[in-house]
């Protein structure tokens, strides 16, 4: 059996940054890494780096407008190389306006090779809005290909289940 380490983004005594009043516990970020997914942050100044914007739609209107659906989602960082550590600097939420809703590394990780994390936003965690997205700061010691990074969406409406994936797209990183 594998062990996880899920960690809630106030257990570890993060400061969160939100544009309104603080989320629930039960609405709040977790992020997943399996500790064995992990390497010691690199040292010195890195080779690449880049910002990666994933859109991840929490509320989706349907039925012409009539019938909002809210989606949990689940953020995937994989690191493509087969020999050097992926550091992930920082991961933000934001809004439908493109304002912070919350951090979700209280600091770096290292992903050890074609290893991989998670953050997932619970269905009743409606801050994003419709416009909500992921905006993804990684770098490496070495020159390596981009993350892939995506992010999944999963509603149950009824009896009905709806999903699909939005993939990340490399943006400007100042």
């Amino acid at each position: 059996m594998r062990a996880f380490v899920t960690l809630g983004v106030a257990a570890l005594g993060v400061a969160l940054a939100t544009a309104a009043a603080p989320p629930s516990a039960a609405a709040q970020q977790a992020v997943t890494v399996a500790p064995e997914a992990t390497v010691p942050l690199p040292e010195g100044t890195p080779a690449a780096r880049g910002r990666i914007l994933v859109p991840l739609h929490s509320t989706v209107m349907a039925g012409g407008g009539r019938t909002r659906l809210n989606f949990s989602g689940v953020l995937s960082v994989h690191n493509p190389s087969d020999r050097d550590p992926l550091v992930i600097d920082a991961v933000e939420y934001r809004d439908h306006a493109g304002r912070l809703v919350e951090r979700s590394l209280p600091r770096p990780v290292a992903l050890k090779p074609f290893a991989s994390l998670q953050v997932v936003i619970p269905q009743e965690d409606v801050r994003g809005g419709f416009g909500a997205s992921f905006v993804v700061d990684w770098s490496s010691p070495a020159p390596i290909e981009e993350p892939v990074v995506e992010a999944v969406m999963v509603a149950v409406h009824g009896t009905q289940g709806f999903s699909f994936v939005s993939p990340g797209r490399r943006v400007a990183r100042p």
